[in-house]
């Protein structure tokens, strides 16, 4: 079934920048598809919708364009200027009645003084090629121009944002890859097809764009009486269509700003407590908002009523770029409280679900109702026969055999992790239960007291808040995070040592924030990274936003002072990935620091032996390497 809207002589048309460099082989691909499509097909590049996305983008970025875009009750109101200088005009209802003989009004007009119209043709015999009804058609796709009555497309939307950085970039100097551009323009291209020609299976996300063999002109007497002059207009400025006396202009396309990005993508309107308000944290001045962190909330807030929202994303990036403060940042963005959990080379699951710990002087734990007490001569005296992670990871079936009786070569790590959990679950509720005495709720004051201790992830989970993981790389053993694998996926809750089944809160959003370039960071298991909705990486700040953010955070005025710094920074890491030096780090902390002791002693050069070249290396001669390089040249 041909799609009427993209007629095979429309994918003959050139391509836009910067799409119109890739080579013939970039252009058709059989490799990637929509998420929206089953099967893999060959995609071609559609120039006419590439042209509308990149006007829509360009529009955003720049102080003058082309085009023109409003409302006018349920209807788009576009206008494009094309190559030779026309005014197209489009009037696009996104939600028609099906009845109806075209969802589109259109009109090719000479001047904006031009009374006589020419039809809007899609056809390759001196016709369009249906560039401004796709600009429509993706207007209405942002919530900025037009706020959806059903959940936006989370495909769409991380093409466009990444479309956008691709722009930018080009506006900078910085070349695209054609391999990232290829497969880009394929998912976009295939994305707005297939929601079009699946429309009605795609309940949620499908396009209703029909075209019919005439599309309908715009008449001159609707052009007189404003019958489609927008009441509200979002991009440019309209030459045919003249707004209505009482229109309004809005800013669809505003930078977000710190003081605007709090509580700006929350998906939930519940009263918190005091307490918890205070963790619901404030963005600093000095941060800079990554566009990772507005990625994530919009991700989280548009497909909160979606069955499966998306709750659980990955931060990576080197050190200093901001990782917790953009987890920082999303929690503020989402208006909820904040919690975190650092991860060590000791850290076993229990350290994540809680303990039961001894009870000093009877003292209860933060919630009486799961304080317990177990009379064992101080220990958990089960603990001792279960085998331990190392074992379920050399050997998981003699491991399963222990826990359960039964010696099953083909089970998984995974399985009998979670078996670990239960029975230690399943034995610590016992132990309690033997330890008290008929009709007791607790020991007599000479036995041992225990009591279970929640963690910030386990309260995260049940009350439903933001919870970073910090650095679960360096884990030793790569496992232990396996066991949280039924709280990230559908299945979403796990038992606890005392026994007690936790549900995880519909709102608990997981932020991982991990550096696989520190020392000692191993890999992550690929089946808790295949839970994560989303694994961003943060790029290195650049030099303008680093002495941006020293400014705000030091105090010191003398930009041109730190952006020398900055340089030498940038300089040494270059340096250092050059000759492997990889026992220390520089980033962004040692920038700060190198900048605030220079505000005390005023010599930069001493300053940077104290504050950077102490923590690039622990060997003294790569510190000299690096000081003779990349300091003394620079820094007198």
């Amino acid at each position: 079934m041909s799609i009427p809207l993209f007629p095979s002589f429309t994918y003959k048309r050139p391509l836009p920048a910067p799409f119109n460099t890739l080579g013939t082989d970039k252009k058709k691909r059989t490799d990637v598809k929509s998420m929206h499509r089953k099967a893999l097909t060959q995609v071609s590049l559609h120039g006419p919708t590439l042209r509308a996305a990149i006007e829509l983008i360009s529009a955003k970025v720049e102080s003058e364009t082309k085009i023109a875009v409003g409302t006018k009750g349920d209807n788009i109101i576009v206008e494009r200027v094309d190559s030779k200088g026309q005014i197209e005009v489009v009037v696009y209802n996104p939600n028609p009645d099906k009845s109806t003989d075209s969802t589109f009004l259109a009109g090719i007009f000479a001047n904006p003084e031009d009374k006589s119209p020419q039809p809007y043709t899609l056809n390759d015999k001196g016709g369009k090629d249906g560039s401004a009804l796709l600009l429509a058609v993706l207007a209405t796709q942002d919530a900025r121009i037009k706020p959806p009555s059903s959940p936006l497309d989370v495909e769409y939307e991380e093409c466009m944002m990444t479309l956008e950085e691709i722009y930018i970039s080009i506006g900078g100097g910085i070349a695209p890859d054609e391999e990232e551009l290829s497969t880009l323009g394929a998912r976009l291209c295939d994305n707005i097809y297939t929601r079009i020609q699946l429309v009605d299976s795609l309940v949620d996300v499908g396009i209703r764009a029909n075209v019919s063999s005439n599309i309908r002109i715009i008449t001159p007497l609707n052009i007189n009486k404003g019958t489609y002059s927008p009441d509200e207009v979002i991009i440019g400025e309209f030459q045919v269509l003249k707004p209505s006396a009482g229109s309004t202009k809005k800013t669809a396309y505003k930078p977000v700003k710190n003081d605007e990005l709090a509580g700006g993508y929350a998906f939930s309107e519940r009263i918190y407590t005091p307490d918890e308000k205070m963790q619901i944290p404030s963005i600093e001045s000095w941060f800079i908002v990554p566009k990772e962190v507005v990625r994530i909330a919009k991700h989280a807030k548009d497909t909160t009523s979606q069955s499966q929202p998306m709750r659980n994303f990955m931060l990576r990036g080197g050190a200093g770029v901001g990782k917790t403060e953009s987890a920082r940042a999303i929690a503020s963005a989402l208006n909820l409280p904040y919690l975190s959990l650092t991860c060590s080379a000791n850290t076993e699951i229990f350290d994540l679900l809680g303990q039961i710990l001894p009870d000093v002087e009877g003292i209860d734990g933060e919630t009486g109702s799961v304080a317990t007490a177990v009379k064992s001569g101080g220990k958990i005296a089960f603990m001792s026969a279960l085998p331990t992670f190392q074992d379920i990871q050399m050997d998981a079936a003699t491991a399963y055999q222990k826990l359960t009786g039964v010696y099953d070569e083909d089970v998984s790590e995974d399985i009998v992790y979670q078996k670990l959990v239960e029975v230690i679950s399943t034995s610590a509720k016992k132990s309690v239960e033997e330890a008290l005495p008929a009709g007791a709720s607790s020991v007599p004051n000479n036995g041992q007291r225990f009591r279970y201790v929640e963690t910030p992830l386990v309260r995260a989970m049940k009350h439903g808040y933001l919870i970073e993981i910090q650095e679960p790389s360096v884990i030793a053993n790569p496992g232990v995070l396996v066991g949280l694998n039924s709280l990230l996926d559908n299945c979403k809750q796990i038992t606890l040592p005392t026994g007690e089944t936790i549900v995880r809160h519909p709102d608990t959003v997981v932020v991982v924030t991990t550096n696989n370039d520190y020392a000692g960071c191993r890999n992550i298991n690929q089946s808790v990274i295949s839970r994560m909705n989303l694994v961003l990486d943060i790029d290195e700040p650049t030099e303008k936003e680093m002495v941006s953010r020293v400014k705000a955070v030091t105090g010191c005025e003398d930009e041109e002072e730190i952006a020398l710094m900055a340089s030498v920074v940038r300089e040494i890491q270059t340096r250092c990935r050059e000759t492997m030096i990889t026992d220390g780090v520089c980033g962004m902390r040692e920038l700060v620091s190198w900048v605030q002791s220079y505000m005390i002693t005023g010599d930069m050069a001493e300053s940077a032996r104290y504050s950077v070249l102490s923590s690039v290396s622990a060997d003294a001669e790569n510190r000299e390497e690096i000081n003779n390089t990349c300091i003394k040249p620079r820094v007198a």
